[in-house]
């Protein structure tokens, strides 16, 4: 892939202005208007099984926030997704400022959950049919205690596998988030909810950041979303939200090919593209050292067995270990 010539770059959430976020908010409005916020929440439910539980997980979610960012574009050439760090505010998530009004907004209403704060105050959405976005704190009014720092630090620096390292976002962070929001969030249609992309902008930093750490840009390894995982592997799409028959290989190195971002905390483009790529490199198929105990015997089913089992998981210490997390 050709190194970028441009490269757009998402910023910490927490460092927005209201501005920034009103900016937001417009193209949102423009968005649902056209039918496409509910199209990526579609596309997200109709996916789910294939891009929870396996390696692809990551992957596929670098696809697709691209993809809405790309598309809000159209609307506004310099909309970029802001990433939203939940470990910031891991022991009072309620409280953190990026759930404000000026913000993601807070909790959905006492009686019908409805949002009415924040960028998408008041949106109704179509799918899976017309209803308020909604939220719906895990603790009633606050939100149990997420991940501290440290703990994602640890998986960063000492997972040598992507495997390992999917396994450990995936159910710790990753559903703590979607379930302490709850509502639209703990939905697999949880995409219509834009604290979702703003969250997954964060665990594609905390991914792009083990890959600089290990400099392991191509390793991909355990099992993908169809068997083995292999880079040429394409990225399950579906028809609302086609991604026109990417691979995996495509996305794996910011800066190259059609991924051009980076994030303000972390590493730039590699000068030159990694070397090991198209033909799997070696790190792709680990003897299927995924298989059973990662992925309880498949790439299908491990996301939907976690999903609604780690209602209550957040034990105020955030050390949580929420293998039962699973909205994406």
């Amino acid at each position: 892939p050709q190194r970028c010539s441009g490269m757009r770059v998402r910023r910490n959430a927490a460092s927005l202005s209201p501005q920034d976020w009103q900016s937001i908010a417009n193209v949102l409005r423009q968005m649902n208007d056209d039918g496409a916020i509910s199209r990526f929440g579609a596309s997200h439910d109709r996916l789910f099984s294939r891009v929870h539980g396996n390696t692809c997980f990551f992957p596929f979610h670098r696809r697709y926030v691209l993809e809405f960012e790309n598309i809000a574009r159209r609307y506004d050439p310099n909309f970029t997704v802001p990433y939203w760090d939940a470990t910031e505010s891991f022991r009072n998530p309620a409280a953190d400022p990026v759930l404000s009004n000026n913000g993601l907004g807070g909790n959905g209403g006492s009686n019908d959950r409805c949002l009415g704060s924040g960028i998408q105050s008041n949106m109704q959405v179509t799918y899976p049919n017309n209803h308020c976005l909604r939220r719906s704190f895990n603790q009633g009014d606050s939100i149990g205690a997420w991940y501290a720092p440290e703990i994602i630090s640890s998986y960063i620096q000492s997972d040598t596998s992507l495997s390992t390292f999917r396994e450990n976002i995936e159910y710790s962070i990753h559903g703590a988030v979607h379930l302490g929001l709850g509502g639209e969030m703990d939905t697999g249609y949880a995409a219509q909810d834009f604290s979702f992309m703003a969250h997954h902008a964060n665990l594609d930093r905390l991914w792009w950041d083990w890959q600089n750490s290990h400099n392991s840009f191509l390793m991909y390894d355990g099992t993908g979303s169809n068997g083995p995982a292999s880079l040429s592997d394409l990225i399950p799409e579906d028809s609302s939200v086609p991604f026109n028959g990417a691979t995996v290989e495509s996305v794996m190195v910011l800066g190259y090919g059609n991924v051009c971002y980076t994030y303000d905390s972390s590493a730039g483009a590699p000068q030159s593209y990694p070397s090991g790529g198209s033909n799997n490199g070696g790190n792709n198929n680990n003897g299927g050292n995924n298989n059973g105990g990662n992925n309880n015997g498949g790439n299908n089913n491990s996301a939907n067995n976690a999903n609604g089992n780690n209602n209550g998981n957040n034990n105020g210490n955030g050390n949580n270990n929420g293998n039962n997390n699973n909205r994406s």
